[in-house]
């Protein structure tokens, strides 16, 4: 009973990391879209409340697999090592490297007429696409190893080929952007 109720947390969890992304890849894509301050700011006040909401569905997957690892006896094992490892390299990716980005395109402006402009320009800041589409790429990749159950060195590939996908789908996104 209870490892079923883990396992749902865990589950419940994935998904509200991939609706955080979500949520994430559709406001950075409607404030590069956004004709007007109006237009941008709601997609900042979500952008704002993403940091919580993600950080609540990486302990709900963090504590909730460390438990379900210990007890079926797979702590052990290169998949689950890797996933763990891979979690910390998604917050990373979303953390220390754009926070510096971000508080830029979350500052408050001055300036109410320009403001579209500046939010526009900043949200197509390369290194969020960078960012945004490598996290993705890790966490399908980790759900695949959830389902495949890889050995360690199959498992630190398939987290690199994600990484080089992930950037490599940023670049085309980043040149797609508009002139």
């Amino acid at each position: 009973m209870v490892r079923s109720v883990v396992l749902s947390v865990h589950i419940v969890g994935m998904l509200t990391l991939f609706i955080g992304l979500a949520l994430e890849w559709l406001s950075l894509e409607s404030l590069r879209r956004a004709n007007t301050s109006a237009q941008g700011l709601p997609w900042v006040r979500v952008l704002r409340g993403l940091p919580r909401y993600i950080a609540m569905a990486v302990g709900l997957i963090v504590v909730s697999g460390i438990y379900l690892a210990v007890r079926v006896g797979v702590f052990n094992f290169g998949w689950v090592r890797v996933s763990f490892g891979a979690m910390v390299l998604m917050g990373l990716l979303g953390g220390p490297i754009v926070r510096s980005r971000m508080r830029v395109l979350l500052a408050p402006g001055d300036d109410r007429e320009g403001t579209s402009g500046t939010l526009r320009h900043h949200a197509w800041h390369p290194l969020l696409f960078v960012s945004l589409h490598m996290r993705a790429a890790v966490a399908l990749a980790i759900v695949y190893l959830m389902i495949a159950k890889l050995d360690l060195r199959e498992s630190l590939l398939l987290i690199g080929l994600a990484l080089v996908l992930g950037a490599a789908t940023s670049v085309l996104a980043w040149r797609a952007q508009p002139s």
